[in-house]
């Protein structure tokens, strides 16, 4: 039989679980890995994270996005700043974590004016570096931009540091994003019908995703999504953070900078390309060019698949290392594929981060 006290802490504990599990399908990550966290949704085929606009600073292009531990990762490019002293930006996501990007942006909160009471109970969601985490905690105080929170009964007063960007929800409703940490135990948060407002009129001017005619605001048309040689493909995912100054997957195939990435022993990095104007291949080219500051990959495995869906049907390419010169070149006979994915596991001289330059798809 359990003791009084263990009970009381696993109700807590399902309770706080309980409580999370609407608020972490609204989609709340991490920026720069412990910077800060932001909030995601999603319009007319794009999307868009709102975040602190200190927790992103001076940086603008190529700000990293990411999930817990072993989930999905992406970057964003900031494309609006709210005026004044609001402290909000609105940025544009590309990558593997749009593949979940939240609440719409005609669900988020438009007047929370009936619903914020003082003495309720809310759920604060911030993002760590490798776990999302979530505090009880109660609305203070309340006026028509702002809300004050303070740690409910039992909870620990941690609440500074690390807290901006994280979004405070009612039940399955976000209702606020935390800006300013008072102290350990006290932060201020601004409404989220506040910061839908802020944001309103530039998400007006927003355009749908069908083509990628001009003012399409879709990572997937924000550069061409051919590359220069070979058959056209877009990046669909990526495994692991560009390191600072270079390019990410998608931007590199795009015509843009190397993807020059960490590579850690048991963690392979992983890109998944998605064939755009064929459905078929016979050869896949990687080149890296020669570098002072990264090394060569070697071992790498390509695999097909002629599936999009949840059932997937892998056909591998013959296993084959790069060669030390920066040149892999794997040729099969013709085959249907709508999909390939590329695994880096190894690099000449064990050596990181590795580079590449170039992916051409024939």
């Amino acid at each position: 039989m359990l003791k009084r006290r263990n009970t009381k802490k696993i109700t807590a504990f399902l309770l706080i679980w309980l409580a999370l599990a609407p608020a972490a399908a609204a989609r709340v990550v991490g920026i720069e890995d412990g910077a800060g966290s932001g909030f995601l949704f999603s319009h007319r085929g794009n999307c868009f994270l709102i975040l602190p606009g200190h927790v992103h600073g001076n940086y603008r292009r190529g700000i990293r996005v990411g999930t817990q531990a072993g989930g999905a990762i992406g970057s964003a490019d900031i494309v609006y700043q709210a005026p004044g002293e609001a402290d909000i930006s609105l940025a544009l996501v590309k990558g593997g974590v749009t593949r979940d990007c939240g609440p719409v942006w005609a669900d988020l909160p438009r007047s929370l004016s009936g619903a914020l009471e003082i003495g309720r109970i809310a759920i604060i969601e911030r993002a760590r570096q490798r776990s999302a985490e979530g505090r009880r905690v109660v609305l203070h105080s309340i006026d028509f931009r702002q809300v004050r929170l303070v740690p409910a009964e039992r909870e620990k007063p941690d609440l500074f540091g690390g807290t901006s960007g994280a979004t405070v929800f009612l039940d399955s409703t976000p209702i606020a994003m935390v800006l300013e940490a008072e102290a350990a135990d006290a932060v201020w948060a601004t409404r989220m019908d506040e910061i839908v407002n802020l944001l309103a009129r530039f998400m007006g001017e927003v355009p749908p995703v069908q083509s990628c005619g001009e003012g399409v605001l879709s990572a997937a048309c924000a550069e061409s999504r051919a590359p220069v040689e070979g058959d056209p493909f877009e990046v669909l995912a990526w495994s692991v953070h560009p390191v600072e100054g270079a390019s990410d997957p998608s931007a590199m195939v795009a015509g843009g900078a190397p993807y020059v990435a960490p590579l850690v022993p048991g963690e392979p990095i992983v890109l998944e390309l998605a064939l755009t104007g064929t459905d078929r291949l016979s050869r896949v080219r990687i080149v890296s060019e020669p570098s002072d500051d990264a090394s060569v990959p070697k071992d790498i495995e390509v695999m097909t698949d002629i599936s999009e869906g949840a059932v997937r049907r892998p056909n591998p390419m013959p296993r084959r290392d790069m060669s030390p010169d920066g040149v892999y070149d794997n040729r099969v006979g013709e085959r249907f594929a709508k999909t390939v994915t590329i695994r880096i596991s190894s690099s000449w001289g064990g050596g990181s981060p590795v580079r590449i330059d170039r992916i051409v798809i024939e």
